[in-house]
């Protein structure tokens, strides 16, 4: 069957419709492909500029080698010899391990949490650390902020022979002229 394409030309309509040539189809992959990155481009466009915010929730803190760190307010890292100090006059005394290990099971080896100023924080200003030889006790005077006429908020004994706190009521006779090898000020209190 013949039609006229024109009205000098006819075709042959019982033919075959032409392939397509490799060329064609090689155009066709990369035109998809632009159109695939296109669409995601707008995507992760849109996505970013979709009205989010950021804020800062943290104070950053030069740390003792100059470097900048910031931090959430609940994670703050402070600055040993800054932020406080902390002063071992244990020689001959008691070894630094043990009032180590009676600062660790008793949870005031952490200054982060110690300095923490909320509610559920530590807010100290001071902790001395006494060490009873008769009884190997380790007797620790906490300090709370605020705290007046040199009276600690808390006291605290443990007993390094037994690896365990001292029950009941700590009297004056556990730290009384007792050595003191152990202090740690908070400096961030006015």
């Amino acid at each position: 069957m013949d039609i006229l394409t024109t009205q000098y030309e006819r075709k042959d309509m019982s033919e075959k419709p032409q392939k397509f040539n490799k060329k064609n189809v090689l155009y066709l992959v990369i035109a998809g492909l632009a159109l695939v990155i296109l669409i995601l481009l707008v995507f992760l466009m849109t996505r970013s500029n979709s009205g989010a915010t950021t804020a800062e929730t943290g104070v950053t803190v030069k740390t003792s080698n100059g470097a900048s760190s910031s931090s959430s307010t609940s994670t703050k890292q402070y600055v040993e010899g800054k932020d406080y100090t902390v002063k071992y006059s244990n020689d001959g005394i008691v070894a630094k391990s043990s009032i180590d290990e009676a600062m660790t099971a008793t949870g005031v080896n952490n200054y982060d949490d110690d300095m923490d100023t909320s509610s559920d924080g530590g807010n100290l200003a001071k902790i001395e650390i006494f060490y009873n030889k008769s009884d190997n006790v380790i007797v620790q005077k906490l300090y709370k902020n605020g705290y007046k006429n040199n009276e600690p908020t808390m006291i605290n004994a443990y007993d390094l022979s037994k690896k365990k706190m001292v029950d009941g009521n700590i009297g004056r006779l556990y730290y009384d002229n007792q050595p003191l090898v152990y202090t740690w000020t908070n400096n961030t209190v006015k």
